[in-house]
């Protein structure tokens, strides 16, 4: 009985994680049954509105795409809060303490103020303003009401300890009052580190407050990017640089130390689940990213204070625009920061389950997939998909490097040694991260690569990637020939063509078969090993920086994946750059400096993952029928494990110069101990990890 209830806890599990989709779509009731905002400008939703204060915008063009017009939101359209009100399942909108009814508060208040802060002072310059201590005390108001309602404390308490409470603040102690010297002496009583030590331990003091009214489930919203706001760009000095750095590294600081004062609530008050949003993070990612083409000027003709002109007439293409005016975000900014974050908050929302009770589960998991190697775990019957493509490098290559003039290609022993068919071009022993997933998907045979693949084949999909291959042209051609992304997204081109056929030259079947099929990129580690960090063969290094390069990538790599959606994928699953700092190759080559890998590959990488985590998200905005997924890096990531065995960056085989297994060598025997099977590629035991991660992730879109 014991050992069969453990199996019905698991099969649970399994299908919780399953349902990943449903932290992303919201169905019936919502997600916690109401919800609190405190905050400045950004979620205000009209409680200054009847202020004796210049920061109010309760005219137009604000609200010219909010449902009920000008409200008081500082933006074009809807709030952070409002989108993620809505993520959460709320029917309407939280309304603002100002108008809200004794009918509308079991659902949550929203108390944010433009232009106030944490401090008192902040922002008084401009007028009134409800700074977070008064907040508080209005949602001590509220509390009453709720008591009343509900009959009793204790009531009203149950209610609330299963509320949602959304901080956003901390901007205008920068913005209206430590940058306003004409007006505030705080920048001359401290220094930025120790000003926001002093404004985190104010926080503190009021999180706590909160917390003794019952508060449980918390997010508290780091700083955005206030020296990128065009606002701050044009009335300070940016001494050469994209943004006011000085004014950057002021919210650093205080973002550092909300990130310590998460842990510290998290550890001290075991009932409380706090966690830390980066909501606005993205604004710099756009505006530091110059291949997005996104205009980092505001919509709206300004007035002295950065705000709207009333009633003038503002941009046209709102959507190219992250700024509304000259400090708040428009709200297609808006709608990609909430996705972010409410992919923070699952945790805290969601799931009841101890961090110790997740963690043995996820094992067991990991130790169910090594344990059942050729067993599809999720699938029964059809396929989830009809049709499964898969573009990218050597982690996901079936074989279309084994006819090239190329140094990179392994249709040879010891390659394939796990795998039913031998050698077959796979650059690992066994199955890749996409055969994994395939499997999983429920295909009964791999997916053939484009070079050899038979029209009675195609229809269920295609495998297109190559060894040594990148997103730009020339990467990788130093070893020889290849199949670079464009060449691949032309041989789908090809196949397309092949499956209209099969479907009696109609190419409107043939699209409709095409638009339900999976389709996953992993491609971008290349365009660094075999590129940016090969200067004896490459300039790339010497032209551009990291942040740069990896702009050039991203304008290319965008593009393409706008070409891979114009020929019909809807469904599409893109693979960040793995930790390419960690393969035996970079670590012997390049030498990890007392580290455990070589950072500064990690670094570069993560600035191209960050750049695409914004493209995706602007992609799934603005391709109608897009869904696009982020699935992490189907490579070695700094993080993989497999159970019981420490990492470390060797190799199962004995290497050549370009880093693949000899030919014909014997090989380690404990292959499913070694994370790395040559000097760059995982074992078939961590594609299994790395691949039942991955068919996770996109259960979301699928």
């Amino acid at each position: 009985m014991a050992r069969g209830r453990k199996i019905n806890e698991f099969v649970t599990f399994v299908f919780m994680l399953l349902c990943l989709k449903s932290y992303y779509c919201v169905n019936g009731e919502s997600k916690v049954p109401c919800y609190f905002i405190f905050g400045d400008s950004l979620v205000d939703s009209g409680n200054n509105n009847d202020l004796a204060t210049s920061a109010k915008v309760n005219y137009p063009p604000y609200g010219i795409d909010f449902p009920d017009g000008p409200t008081g939101r500082f933006t074009n359209g809807r709030t952070t809060a409002d989108i993620i009100g809505e993520f959460m399942g709320f029917d309407n909108f939280i309304p603002p303490f100002s108008s809200a009814n004794d009918s509308e508060i079991l659902k949550g208040v929203n108390y944010a103020s433009g232009s106030a802060g944490i401090r008192p002072e902040t922002g008084k310059q401009l007028g009134e303003n409800i700074d977070l201590e008064k907040q508080l005390q209005r949602h001590q108001e509220t509390i009453s009401k709720i008591v009343k309602i509900l009959g009793s404390k204790e009531a009203a308490t149950k209610l609330l300890n299963k509320c949602y409470y959304s901080f956003v603040i901390g901007n205008n102690d920068y913005i209206n009052n430590y940058f306003v010297h004409e007006f505030f002496n705080t920048s001359l009583e401290y220094t930025p580190q120790e000003y926001a030590q002093a404004l985190i331990q104010d926080y503190s003091q009021h999180i706590m407050a909160l917390y003794k009214t019952g508060a449980r489930k918390m997010g508290l919203t780091g700083i955005g990017p206030i020296g990128c706001t065009p606002y701050a760009m044009n009335h300070q000095n940016t001494h050469g640089s994209l943004c006011v750095d000085s004014m950057n590294q002021a919210a650093n600081f205080f973002n550092q130390r909300l990130k310590s004062l998460v842990d510290e609530l998290n550890n001290n008050l075991t009932d409380a689940k706090v966690v830390y949003l980066n909501t606005y993070s993205i604004l710099s990612d756009y505006v530091a990213s110059p291949a997005l083409k996104i205009k980092i000027n505001g919509c709206c003709e300004a007035n002295e204070f950065g705000l709207c002109v009333p009633y003038d007439l503002p941009c046209e293409h709102r959507n190219l625009n992250i700024f509304w005016d000259s400090y708040h975000p428009s709200e297609i900014a808006n709608r990609i920061g909430s996705r972010l974050a409410y992919l923070s908050l699952w945790r805290i929302l969601f799931l009841n389950l101890k961090m110790a009770f997740l963690i043995k589960y996820l094992l067991a998991f990991f130790l169910l997939m090594i344990i059942l190697p050729n067993s599809k775990i999720f699938c029964n019957g059809a396929p989830q998909v009809p049709c499964y493509f898969i573009f990218g490098d050597s982690l996901v290559d079936g074989g279309n490097n084994n006819n090239l003039n190329t140094t990179s290609k392994v249709n040879y022993s010891p390659y394939g040694i796990d795998f039913p068919n031998g050698p077959t071009g796979r650059f690992t022993n066994g199955r890749t991260v996409a055969d994994i997933i395939g499997q999983n998907l429920g295909f009964d045979t791999f997916i053939p690569p484009f070079a050899n693949v038979l029209d009675s084949e195609v229809l269920k999909g295609v495998n297109y990637a190559s060894g040594s291959a990148g997103i730009l042209f020339e990467t990788g051609k130093h070893a020889g020939q290849n199949i670079e992304f464009d060449q691949q997204l032309r041989n789908h081109e090809v196949i397309m063509s092949r499956i209209a056929r099969l479907y009696g030259n109609s190419t409107a079947l043939a699209a409709q078969h095409l638009n339900k099929c999976l389709y996953i990129s992993s491609i971008g580690s290349n365009d660094y090993i075999n590129n940016f960090y090969l200067p004896n063969f490459f300039n790339s290094s010497k032209i551009y920086t990291p942040a740069q390069f990896a702009d050039v990538l991203i304008k290319q790599y965008s593009l393409q994946l706008q070409q891979l959606y114009n020929l019909g994928a809807r469904k599409i699953g893109v693979a960040s750059v793995s930790s390419i700092g960690c393969t035996p190759n970079a670590t012997a080559f390049y030498g990890t400096q007392g580290s455990i890998c070589v950072d500064h590959m990690n670094s570069a990488a993560n600035i191209f993952n960050r750049r695409l985590t914004s493209i995706i998200a602007r992609l799934n905005l603005e391709l109608e029928g897009a869904t696009f997924i982020q699935m992490g890096s189907l490579g070695f990531r700094i993080g993989t494990k497999i159970p019981g065995i420490d990492f470390k960056p060797s190799s199962c085989c004995d290497l050549n110069e370009y880093g693949l297994c000899v030919v014909n060598r014997n090989t380690c025997r404990m292959r499913n101990l070694i994370i790395f099977w040559d000097g760059f590629h995982p074992t078939q035991i961590a594609n299994k990890i790395l691949g039942a991660a991955a068919y996770l992730i996109l259960q979301t879109i699928l």
